[in-house]
């Protein structure tokens, strides 16, 4: 139920990223926005992290560095290129929001703008209260 709730909240921030390019006629909309989804999701996963470390203080393996991440940094675009750009999802989901009123389509507009600026805050955050104000310290103690 969850994860069908999230992968439509993502199917909608695609065509409604896509359809803000389409409108300034860029003739790569789909990869752009398919890119644009995968920096989401991908800040999305760090922030679980984040929030997980915060309650969990999880020991860090000593040979950790940061291309454990590459990985993930490749291949969640290579998944959303084949899922929105390649099947060329972005027509299906213009027959379903189309017709969405000017209201809501302002609110949700908002919601996803929110959504983007919450999820790259939360790393900044972090880091700054661990190295500038708590010097590496446990947030729980």
């Amino acid at each position: 139920m969850v994860n069908l709730l999230i992968m439509k909240l993502f199917d909608y921030i695609f065509y409604r990223v896509c359809d803000f390019y389409k409108r300034k006629k860029d003739s790569a909309a789909e990869v752009t926005s398919s890119l644009i989804v995968s920096l989401i999701q991908f800040f999305t996963i760090l922030d679980f992290f984040l929030l997980v470390r915060i309650v969990w203080e999880y020991p860090i393996p000593e040979n950790f560095n940061k291309y454990w991440f590459l990985p993930i940094i490749i291949l969640i675009p290579i998944i959303n290129w084949s899922k929105y750009v390649k099947s060329k999802k972005y027509r299906e989901y213009r027959k379903i929001w189309k017709d969405e009123n000017l209201k809501q389509r302002g609110k949700n507009g908002f919601l996803i703008v929110l959504y983007l600026v919450i999820s790259l805050l939360i790393p900044i955050l972090y880091g700054l209260i661990m190295q500038n104000i708590m010097g590496g310290k446990s947030f729980l103690g």
